[in-house]
Order: C-alpha cells, then sequence, then structure tokens
C-alpha cells in the first residue's frame, strides 16, 4: 500500500496549508503537493461593490502584500477609464511600493527563509526560527528588523498606513508627504542599502553550504515577468515569457492576459495553478523576484546592476528555487537605491492628482507584487457597481512550480531515511516562493470538483464538477 508523509501544518508562511508526500512500496517518494486550506473568497464578496471603493477593500485580503493589492486595483480602474496619473503620482506611488517591496522581501528572506539558510535545514523545528536566530546573533537580527522597520515606515508615510494604504485614488495620490519627511525617507534609502550590504553578506556565505542542492532545485520551466524594454519594472507594462534557455516565447498585456493564461483546480486545494496556453499543450512556469531577473537585462541603479550582472554571469536564466533568495537581495538593494533617488532629485512640486469619475465596463490591470505578476480583472455596470471580479495572484503562477521543488528537495533527501530533514527539505523548498495563501484562495460558491473512486490505489470512476457550480 502506498503511503504518504505529511507536513501539517506549514510554517513560517503567509496562511495555511500542509505539504503531502506520496511514497511507493520501493519507499521512493513519487511526488510532492502543497494543498492550501483555507478560503477567502474575495471575488465573490467584491460583486456589488462600489468600483471607487476596491484599491480599500482589496488591499483587506492580506496584510503581507496589501500595497500590491491596492495598486494593482487603482491601475485597474485608470486603465478602464483611460486616465492619464501625473508625473509627480507616479513617483510617489514608486516610492510607497518599493517601500513596501523592501519590507516584504527583508521579510521573507531574514525572517521566514532566513532561519533554514543560516540555522540549517537539518536543524530542529525549534531552532529554525527567528527566535533562535535572535539567541545566535542578536545584531544581525536587530538589523534585520530595521530594515523592515524603513520599508514600512516609508509605506506608512506615502501610503498613509504602514499595513493597509490608502492614497492611491483614481486619478493619482490623495495627498503627498511634508518635504521634512521626504529627506528622511531618503536618508532611510541610503541606510538600508548599507544594510542590505551587511545581511547579504552573511546570508550568502551561508548559501554556500547549500551549494551541492542548487542543481537539485532546479525548476525546468518557463519565467514571466513584467519588463520595461529589458529593465525590471513593477509597475504596470508588458509581459514577457521566455523559456528555460531564455529565448523569448510571448509577450502580452494586462487585456490579453485571459487570451494567454488559463487557471486549474487542483487536488485537494482551494488555490488554482495557472499555466500558459499552448495549443492543445499548456506550459508550466514561474513567477517572482527570479522571473523578473531571468527576462530583463537591468534595473536603473548602479549597485543593483552590478549585483544583476554578477548573478547573471553564472548562467542566465537562473532556474533553482534557491536563487530566488539572492534575487530578493538583489532586488532589495534596487528599492533602497530608488527610495534615495525619488527622494534626493526626482520628485517634484508638480500636481498628483487629476479628475476621474467612475464609469461601466471592463478594468484590467497587472503588476508586479514581491511575490509575482499579480492581475486584477474587473467588470462593472453603468453605476460603477461590480458584477464579476477575476483576481491572479503570484502564488497561483508559482503553484507548479512550488509542487516541483517540494518533490526534487524531498526525493533527494529521502535516502538519508532522516524524517525531519525530509520535512524540513520540502518546508524549505515552499518557503524559496514566498508563498502568499490568503491571496491565492478562490471565490466560495463556483469551486470546480473531482472525486476519485478509487479501489485497491486504481481509479476505477472519476466525477467532476466544473466552474460553473
Amino acid at each position: 500500500m502506498k503511503e504518504k508523509i505529511y507536513v501539517d501544518p506549514v510554517t513560517r508562511i503567509e496562511g495555511h496549508a500542509k505539504i503531502v508526500l506520496d511514497v511507493n512500496d520501493s519507499g521512493g517518494i513519487t511526488s510532492g503537493h502543497l494543498q492550501v486550506l483555507e478560503i477567502r473568497g474575495f471575488e465573490k464578496l467584491l460583486e456589488g461593490m462600489e468600483l471607487f471603493k476596491l484599491p480599500l477593500i482589496t488591499g483587506r485580503i492580506c496584510g503581507v502584500c496589501p500595497a500590491a493589492h491596492h495598486l494593482v486595483s487603482v491601475t485597474s480602474i485608470e486603465n478602464g477609464l483611460g486616465v492619464k496619473v501625473p508625473a509627480d503620482a507616479k513617483l510617489l506611488r514608486e516610492l510607497m511600493y518599493m517601500g513596501h517591496i523592501l519590507h516584504s522581501h527583508s521579510l521573507s528572506t531574514f525572517v521566514l527563509t532566513g532561519p533554514d539558510v543560516l540555522v540549517g535545514i537539518g536543524a530542529k523545528p525549534q531552532d529554525r526560527n527567528v527566535l533562535a536566530l535572535l539567541k545566535m546573533a542578536p545584531e544581525i537580527v536587530k538589523k534585520i528588523l530595521r530594515l523592515r522597520s524603513i520599508g514600512q515606515k516609508t509605506v506608512e508615510i506615502v501610503g498613509g498606513r504602514g499595513v493597509h494604504p490608502v492614497t492611491s485614488v483614481p486619478g493619482g495620490q490623495a495627498s503627498r508627504p511634508e518635504s521634512e519627511e521626504v529627506v528622511k525617507m531618503g536618508q532611510w534609502g541610503v541606510e538600508a542599502a548599507g544594510l542590505i550590504k551587511e545581511l547579504s553578506d552573511v546570508l550568502l556565505k551561508k548559501l554556500e553550504n547549500i551549494a551541492e542542492i542548487n542543481e537539485v532545485a532546479e525548476v525546468p520551466f518557463h519565467s514571466m515577468a513584467l519588463t520595461d524594454g529589458g529593465r525590471v519594472t513593477f509597475m504596470e507594462n508588458v509581459c514577457r515569457v521566455v523559456d528555460p534557455s531564455g529565448k523569448e516565447e510571448r509577450t502580452f498585456t494586462a487585456v490579453e492576459y485571459a487570451d494567454n493564461l488559463v487557471e486549474h483546480p487542483m487536488q485537494g486545494s482551494y488555490m488554482r495553478s495557472v499555466r500558459l496556453k499552448a495549443g492543445s499543450e499548456e506550459k508550466k512556469y514561474f513567477v517572482g523576484p527570479l522571473a523578473r531577473l531571468n527576462v530583463n537585462e537591468h534595473f536603473s541603479t548602479p549597485e543593483a546592476d552590478r549585483l544583476l550582472e554578477e548573478f547573471k554571469a553564472g548562467g542566465s536564466p537562473r532556474l533553482s528555487a534557491i536563487d530566488y533568495l539572492r534575487a530578493r537581495l538583489i532586488e532589495m538593494m534596487y528599492c533602497a537605491e530608488r527610495i534615495a533617488d525619488i527622494c534626493g532629485s526626482e520628485l517634484g512640486d508638480g500636481p498628483i492628482r487629476v479628475e476621474a469619475g467612475p464609469g461601466g465596463g471592463r478594468f484590467t490591470g497587472m503588476i508586479e507584487a514581491p511575490r509575482g505578476v499579480l492581475i486584477h480583472d474587473y467588470e462593472a455596470d453603468d453605476n460603477g457597481k461590480i458584477l464579476s471580479a477575476n483576481l491572479i495572484v503570484a502564488t497561483q503562477n508559482n503553484y507548479d512550480a512550488i509542487d516541483h521543488a517540494i518533490t526534487a528537495l524531498a526525493k533527494h533527501y529521502k535516502p538519508t531515511g532522516d524524517e525531519n530533514l525530509i520535512m524540513n527539505s520540502a518546508e524549505f523548498a515552499l518557503r524559496c516562493f514566498d508563498p502568499c495563501l490568503a491571496c491565492a484562495t478562490h471565490a466560495a460558491g463556483c469551486m470546480p470538483m473531482e472525486l476519485e473512486f478509487r479501489k485497491d490505489g486504481k481509479v476505477f470512476s472519476t466525477v467532476r464538477r466544473g466552474a460553473e457550480g
């Protein structure tokens, strides 16, 4: 009889989930699968809401990436209305978002995934957490918390709130920071760059200890990310897909997403995977920091560009799930440099808002969340009331890649016979992708389902229910 190994619950991630590893009669692992156990149903909740309230409402999907939903929502509305936002408003949004990325990446890199690397994958669960890390290296943890604080305070000043920002409105920004606050944020950007350099040195040395599993953790899928003519961008732009060799496979805009992507229900999970449409076959891909570096050639700041050049010198595209950690470090440096640049010389005193009135129609936007491509798609009636909504979030885009990495690392460690190490490695593989599960679950009332009836391990009947219920 086939056995299963369960990691339940998975800790140090956003949300609730378990990992299931299938074991064959010979004791080898045949597959691994992430099962997302919670459901939020925000798409259903949005029906009947007022269009202009969505930037505030959708931010409540998650407390880890609210700025991403806030900005993609307002971008979707502006796209549908044909509104052009003033230059200073764009800079303020970017400033807030650089703080958000900095905060989110530092949380993922050092607090959630960090203990696996800094303490060790084989360490006992009670020793693989930030509290144990605090005992081992209190000065390092203080710098980590300071870096997170800089990002969060930047969001708070520009966005009005540190967790759920409120200042981005259809047509621009509702307010701008005081000049003294702008100067302060610029200084924080310089400070953050120094902290990132120090913390990167520590983490990269520890990553050398697990270099032998880099190839094991490779995910031979396509990379998908936004691009601004080859430059890394987090804001609305063209989406580019490259294959595992680095060759461009396609590009598409936000309004074309449904012609290029298809969602699938996954067994035992409230989260759907997303794949590239490709005729009779579909292609798997991943998104996020690593995909952004694979798809693009440069940033627009000197130190981030230098780090990216070093990263690509080791080969491009990079496909190991473990490379996500180094990719986040590079993006954090870019965020720190952009905060300093925007506050130092780029932000002016021009208008920050134009008039925009609600209306009906289709409203679609696409930005880069910390974890990858994020799409919001709404349909509203002539009174601006939402008729339907669809959200495709980064963790959905990464579902297939997560399962692949979980399986690969668990298989690698299975011959050791150390169940703690096997389960730890599966968790580590998942954390590399920085999953955000509350964002990724879909609407109640239209959940596709497939039931398999088995006898002696063999399926003899299957019953399916589609998305229409």
